[in-house]
């Protein structure tokens, strides 16, 4: 806070009489004396409750820090950093257990934080995240059902001004197309909407493909999961991934936006409701009259008969047996082990997991049918493994 030199409490004791009765604002009067307005409303706050006692520097509140390091094991954890500065602060908090197997280890970011506080880190640019472990199947389907295809249409604006990114849906085999939806969002519940209202009339299929973008997948998600991805795979279904940037893995579904392109987009006049009028009329010609070529001129209706495989709109509560031990996560992501909370993240949450456990190794977690990875009670956290 610069003030003048001379005595500082004379100095706020002016700018308070200042304040109350000089006739400019107040902003003016704080930059006379080179002070922000938080600052002065502060000073005039405290000559109103003490006066000029108030105006003098108050000493530093020294602050109790609870769970602080202790300074030996900073010493020790700082001295391994010295030895080995390549390593980050994980490699270093296993180094420490070895060498003090009976000490207590800081938790990870304990330990990172004091290395910013040394020095001992470097700042570093690195990529952006991607999907680790792509469900990638390369399912190529041999009847109805085996594989759904999803996808949104890129967007166009309506003549009412209206932005159209309509949802497609389709069964991969027969090329019967489910829905062509604009939904009020793009989120996962309205998503997720469509998919139930189709389960329902047409049963599940066995796998479904889409590409890595949101609402069906999350590149910051170790898995790249997302709550609508996690929701088949609590029911059933299976994830096929196409490869970040390989539009022509789903080619069939983008030949399919290509005649919608060059049929409807922008030549529908009308709002968002007449554009799902007209939606609905192209889609039934297209499984009813138009025949197809990869079909030997038959009809996508023709084709395709629905799964046999049924959706009830029940609560999942998945089973797990075979010396597996269930844990359901809450809603911030973490489950309970060992009286330990371990994350493993929010596209989880409500569901439960299945923790196998195996001599001399780390317990295994597994969603359903795929195992996620194992336990690592040192980070707290569930280690990713490839995908089955």
């Amino acid at each position: 806070m610069p003030w003048r030199e001379t005595s500082v409490t004379e100095e706020r004791k002016k700018f308070v009489l200042m304040a109350y009765k000089s006739k400019e604002s107040f902003t003016v009067i704080c930059r006379r004396f080179s002070i922000s307005t938080k600052t002065g409303y502060k000073w005039l706050k405290r000559w109103e409750e003490n006066g000029a006692a108030g105006l003098v520097d108050r000493p530093p509140i020294v602050k109790n820090v609870k769970n602080k390091t202790d300074e030996i094991i900073q010493h020790r954890l700082i001295t391994l950093k010295k030895k080995y500065p390549a390593w980050g602060a994980k490699k270093i908090m296993v180094l420490y257990s070895r060498k003090y197997p009976h000490e207590h280890v800081p938790s990870r970011s304990t330990v990172e934080d004091l290395f910013k506080r040394e020095g001992l880190t470097r700042k570093r640019k690195r990529r952006r995240s991607t999907i680790p472990n792509i469900m990638q199947k390369k399912i190529k389907a041999t009847r109805p059902n085996e594989l759904w295809t999803v996808d949104f249409k890129g967007w166009w604006w309506t003549s009412a001004k209206e932005r159209c990114e309509p949802l497609t849906i389709r069964d991969e085999y027969s090329k019967y197309i489910f829905a062509i939806e604009v939904p009020e969002k793009g989120n996962t519940p309205c998503v997720m909407a469509v998919f139930e209202g189709l389960f329902k009339k047409y049963g599940l299929p066995e796998y479904i493909r889409s590409d890595n973008g949101p609402p069906f997948a999350n590149v910051l998600n170790t898995w790249g999961l997302t709550k609508l991805s996690v929701w088949w795979m609590s029911l059933g279904i299976k994830l096929d991934r196409s490869a970040p940037g390989h539009p022509e893995q789903n080619g069939a579904h983008e030949r399919m936006h290509k005649d919608i392109k060059i049929e409807l987009q922008n030549k529908i006049h009308g709002d968002l409701k007449q554009h799902q009028k007209t939606f609905d009329k192209w889609r039934k010609r297209f499984n009813e009259v138009r025949p197809h070529e990869a079909l030997e001129m038959k009809t996508p209706k023709d084709v395709y008969a629905k799964s046999e495989r049924k959706y009830y709109n029940d609560e999942i509560e998945i089973e797990y047996k075979d010396r597996m031990r269930s844990r359901r996560v809450n809603d911030r992501g973490y489950f309970n082990w060992q009286c330990q909370r371990i994350f493993v993240g929010n596209p989880f949450a409500g569901y439960n997991l299945g923790i196998k456990l195996n001599s001399n190794q780390p317990p295994e977690v597994w969603f359903d049918y795929y195992k996620l990875g194992v336990i690592n009670l040192l980070t707290l956290q569930v280690e990713p493994k490839v995908l089955h």
